[in-house]
């Protein structure tokens, strides 16, 4: 038996995006046809891969697509990360912050950061 099918529906979206993406890179950088795809075996170290972002809030709906970010990633040869951002609008947000990034790093997500901005009026 298969994920839920929620999950089987995010993964298929976050690898046709990187499909994509992979697809541009390729594209774009012609020496980057080395990149593992389905039909390709990668020669690159892991620095030369293309490195995906996730915004996540730590919400049930970034954190899915960074969970499915995640899984699908690796099965192209592409580094996934994730951002997150305290606004310091509430007081603990920092925590918050602190606890998004423990969790996107459970996640093998990498490189995760924590960015605290200030917002004016």
């Amino acid at each position: 038996m298969g994920p839920h099918p929620a999950v089987a529906a995010i993964r298929l979206a976050v690898r046709r995006v990187l499909h994509d993406v992979l697809h541009d890179v390729l594209t774009e950088r012609p020496e980057a046809s080395r990149v593992t795809t389905p039909h390709r075996t990668s020669t690159l170290v892991a620095d030369d891969r293309p490195l995906v972002l996730v915004a996540c809030s730590g919400g049930a709906d970034s954190m899915a697509l960074a969970s499915a970010l995640a899984f699908e990633a690796p099965k192209l040869s592409v580094r996934a990360g994730a951002v997150t951002v305290d606004h310091g609008l509430q007081d603990g947000s920092d925590l918050r912050a602190a606890e998004v990034v423990a969790r996107l790093g459970g996640m093998r997500l990498d490189p995760v950061e924590s960015v605290a901005v200030t917002v004016g009026r």
